[in-house]
Parts: structure tokens; sequence; C-alpha cells
């Protein structure tokens, strides 16, 4: 994170969304996204921005939408002004930036995402690469020895054609993947559920960061532990960082893996999902083929795997727009960009 000051809507942002766990405060839960996203939206309506709930009595502006919001909760959340202290001081210290959904530097690739785009996205490592998209590479992290023969060789071949590699830091696939895609000289984009904090701090991360070929983001608190729910929805950001995403293990309908190319398939369909097909794969990865998922070629591959993404997008249309008034391309365009 850079020394320059948080505007005034991240701050609000955060002191809404985050525990703030560098403060140890457990007395007051902070908004969910759904929660968060129906505060904007009567903020919008009331001709207000979230920063002016940084001023001093923000009682009066509570009371013009006393139904969509518990005014306590609020005002609560917002009186942690010296635990919020706190917790930047940490994660400058370990270079750590975070950037809020209202300003020009949130990954433009989440607001894909529309309402569940996360209202704050932390980071450590250049931000340019979170706008280059690339290839998902995601699996069990109970991989067998030819998935992980098979991830080693997909990321490495992905790094030569420079596409960048896109995973969820995970152990098994994901971390094979990255760091596949590292040694062959490719740039990596590690989406993280929990620990951002530590992992930025390591050995193996740091040199890479600092080369530029690496970044880590997570959308959950740079301290936060290893959380079921959080890991689920760590997927959906993975998917809409990337271009394609490749399924190398999955089991049947259960774990993140599964859950996380179902959504794309039949919900959100941000990128083509590709599968590995071997003979000897999960069932889970036959299941997703029938599900709509792409057969990924077996080897040798094509000498231009963009070519084989490339037509594949061409089959992959986007999701439908939806209704929903919060839907963050409805939004103004002087709102996004901190420029309202």
């Amino acid at each position: 994170m850079s020394a320059n000051p948080l505007s005034p809507a991240t701050q609000a942002t955060l002191l809404l969304c985050s525990p703030l766990r560098a403060g140890r405060n457990k007395d007051v839960q902070p908004l969910s996204i759904g929660e968060f996203n129906e505060l904007e939206k009567q903020l919008q309506r009331a001709g207000a921005g979230l920063e002016q709930l940084l001023e001093a009595d923000t009682a009066p502006l509570l009371k013009k939408f006393p139904a969509a919001v518990d005014a306590e909760q609020v005002t609560a959340l917002l009186g942690r002004g010296f635990m919020l202290s706190m917790a930047v001081e940490t994660w400058q210290s370990a270079g750590v930036w975070v950037a809020s959904r209202n300003e020009s530097d949130y990954p433009e690739r989440l607001l894909r995402l529309k309402q569940n785009a996360p209202p704050l996205i932390y980071g450590c490592g250049g931000k340019k690469l979170l706008s280059r998209g690339g290839l998902a590479i995601v699996g069990s992290r109970d991989v067998d020895a030819a998935g992980e023969e098979f991830t080693r060789r997909a990321a490495a071949s992905a790094a030569r054609e420079e596409m960048q590699v896109v995973s969820g830091g995970a152990r098994g696939v994901d971390q094979l993947a990255m760091l596949a895609a590292l040694e062959a000289g490719g740039t990596v984009v590690g989406v993280l559920a929990d620990s951002l904090l530590r992992s930025a701090t390591s050995g193996t991360a740091r040199e890479a960061i600092q080369d530029g070929r690496l970044t880590l983001v997570s959308a959950f608190d740079p301290e936060a532990g290893f959380n079921v729910g959080n890991a689920m929805q760590r997927n959906k950001h993975i998917y809409a960082l990337a271009d394609f995403g490749l399924v190398v293990s999955s089991g049947y309908n259960e774990g993140g893996t599964w859950s996380g190319a179902i959504e794309q398939l039949e919900k959100l369909r941000l990128t083509p999902i590709f599968v590995r097909a071997d003979d000897d794969v999960p069932e889970g990865n036959r299941q997703l083929l029938r599900r709509g998922a792409l057969r990924f070629p077996s080897e040798p591959w094509p000498a231009a795997l963009r070519e084989m993404f490339a037509a594949a997008d061409q089959k992959n249309p986007p999701p439908m727009e939806t209704a929903d008034l919060f839907a963050l391309h409805e939004k103004p365009p002087e709102y996004r960009g901190g420029r309202r």
C-alpha cells in the first residue's frame, strides 16, 4: 500500500465492511456485501456519498432510510477510527494496499460481478497485472500425480505463450500452477481466501512480487484465517480476473472447484471453462463436461493455445443483464472512480 492517505470513500468502506482484525474487536459485525450494497443504494437515492458518513453527525442522514439499514450498527462501525488507523499501519508495513469499489484503481475486471463485486480488494504487488486477464487454473487440493504433472505443464505452456496464470493460492493444483508459471518466466495473480498478510511477507512470494511477476489479492481482511464461505466466494473472483478457466481436477457435486465451475457454467458465464479430460480424470471432470464445459485437448497441445481459447470465446455468450437497480453498470459515469 502506498503511503498516500486513503480516500474518504475507502475509509468509510473499510469501517463498514472490514473486521479490522488489527483492532481485535468482536463487539460489532461488519456489514455483509448485501447490506453494504443496500446502504450505498440508499445513499445514492438521497444524493449522498459514502464520504458523508464520516461527518461528525450522521444521524440525520441515516434517518432518511430507517428501514434499509441498522443505524445503530452503522454508527458503531463508523466509530472505529482508531482501529482503522492501527490496521492500516500494519498493512502498510507489509506493503499491502487496499482499494474500494468506488475508486479508479479498483480492478475493473471485478466489476463484471456487478452487485457481487467485493466492496474492498486488498493486495500486494503491482495492480497492473489485475487488468491482464489470463488463464485461471484451478483444481482440488488433493490432486493425483497425473494431475500434478498436467498442472505444471499447462501452467508452463501458458507462461511461455505470455498468458498470465490466475489461481487461488491453495495447496494442490493452485500452488503448483502458480509456481510452474513463475518458474517458466510468466506472471501470476494469486487470489487468496485467507492470510494475505502472511503470504505477502513469505520469502517464496516476496521475490516474485518485487520483480513485478506476482500479485496477491484478496477480498477478505489481510489477517483473516481460513473460512469455507470465503473460499467459496473467492472462486468467482478468480474467474472474474481471468479470460479462460481450466479445471484440472474436481470432485463431483462437492468442493469449491466443483461449485465454482458450476456457478460459471450455469449462472455467471464470465469465462469459457475447459476441463482436463484424460482417461483417468475424477468423476467431477466428466460431469462438468456434461454440464457444458469444454474439453481441454490432449497433448501434444496446439502450437498456440490462444487460438483454441479465442475460438471458444466466440461460443461463450455474456451473462444476461439483470434489472437490479444497484448493478454497478447502472451507476452514473461520474460515480465510478471516486469522482462523485
